[in-house]
């Protein structure tokens, strides 16, 4: 049957995106397994992001304090996962997200355990209607079945459409995020108890977004927020 499935519903490499043997468990291709570029030591203690020298922090988070208390990312985000991601998000590749829960919960099931959150909350989308489904939202209901922590998909929600950070400056990036997003009345009501939770998105880039949705679950009262992302850039 998982077989037939494969000719039906064929599997594919989530770093090239060609079709994978039928029956074949990996989720990857032999000549890509290189190319999805692990996060390794030394990376920043705060945002996660490689660092290419010594030091405990990347530039970026030793000139700015942060609503979160620390994050952590399991790819590097190269040319080749960025077109994964990429498939993943705007071309329905959306089987990609059990490889990314995975290597997540490979990577940093202690790490979680450890912080041992009342919630996962994903980064929400306002463009979801048109693309059919939030991506953050797909990889965090997968890690909550891995680790057996809830997700709160109405919590945090996004209120305006934003440009992509990364082209604009320090000033334009917080201006494009200004009053994005909100937390959900009704639902922070049901969930009064939520005192600590990990924030699941698919890129950190510029870390707007994430201190963002940092910053309005902190007025939301929820004491200690950490987050976790599929891809990472490098840090400096």
């Amino acid at each position: 049957m998982k077989l037939l499935a494969g000719v039906i519903y064929p599997e594919r490499c989530v770093v090239c995106g060609r079709v994978l043997p039928a029956g074949e468990d990996n989720s990857i291709c032999q000549g890509c397994t290189s190319k999805a570029e692990l996060v390794k030591s030394p990376f920043c203690m705060k945002c996660g992001k490689p660092l290419l020298g010594d030091g405990e922090f990347c530039m970026d988070c030793m000139k700015k304090e942060t609503s979160f208390i620390c994050g952590r990312a399991v790819f590097v985000y190269n040319k080749y996962m960025k077109k994964s991601i990429e498939g993943f998000k705007y071309y329905g590749r959306t089987g990609y997200a059990k490889f990314y829960a995975n290597k997540m919960f490979e990577a940093y099931g202690r790490w979680i355990e450890s912080i041992s959150p009342d919630a996962l909350i994903p980064v929400h989308i306002k463009r979801m209607m048109d693309r059919g489904y939030n991506q953050a939202g797909i990889i965090a209901d997968i890690l909550g079945e891995l680790t057996g922590i809830q997700v709160i998909h109405n919590l945090l929600v996004r209120r305006k459409d934003t440009v992509p950070q990364k082209e604009l400056t320090d000033r334009e990036r917080k201006d494009n995020l200004y009053k994005a997003f909100e937390t959900v009345k009704q639902t922070r009501e049901l969930y009064q108890n939520v005192k600590c939770v990990i924030i699941i998105d698919d890129i950190y880039t510029t870390g707007s977004t994430i201190e963002e949705c940092s910053y309005v679950l902190k007025c939301a009262h929820i004491e200690s927020i950490y987050f976790l992302c599929t891809c990472i850039g490098k840090g400096y």
